[in-house]
């Protein structure tokens, strides 16, 4: 009950592509400008939630949520930590942005 408590309520569809990065929710990858992109399955869900919202921002709660499970602390640095990696992975220019008191975001 509690894995399909955790399914989002909208489908996802199989490639989003914003910002240049292109992801593919079928077959795990992601690439930028046409370059592979080697990312964890954390860094892989955390970047689909935020290109998933098309550009809305998207918040702590729903991604400790979606990408961790519901058991986890809520005043864990997990998710700052893990999207700190995830800067650096993709390259420049910075992919995620980080809205004060509101969340993140994909440019």
């Amino acid at each position: 009950m509690r894995a399909l408590a955790r399914r989002p309520d909208r489908l996802v569809p199989p490639v989003l592509e914003r910002s240049g990065v292109r992801l593919d929710t079928r077959y795990h990858r992601v690439s930028r400008d046409g370059r592979d992109v080697s990312l964890s399955p954390k860094e892989f869900g955390l970047l689909q939630e935020p290109l998933s919202a098309g550009g809305a921002p998207v918040s702590t709660e729903p991604l400790l949520e979606r990408v961790w499970d519901e058991n986890t602390d809520p005043f864990t640095t997990v998710v700052r930590v893990t999207i700190r990696g995830l800067r650096r992975r993709p390259g420049e220019p910075q992919l995620i942005e980080t809205i004060p008191r509101v969340g993140y975001r994909v440019r």
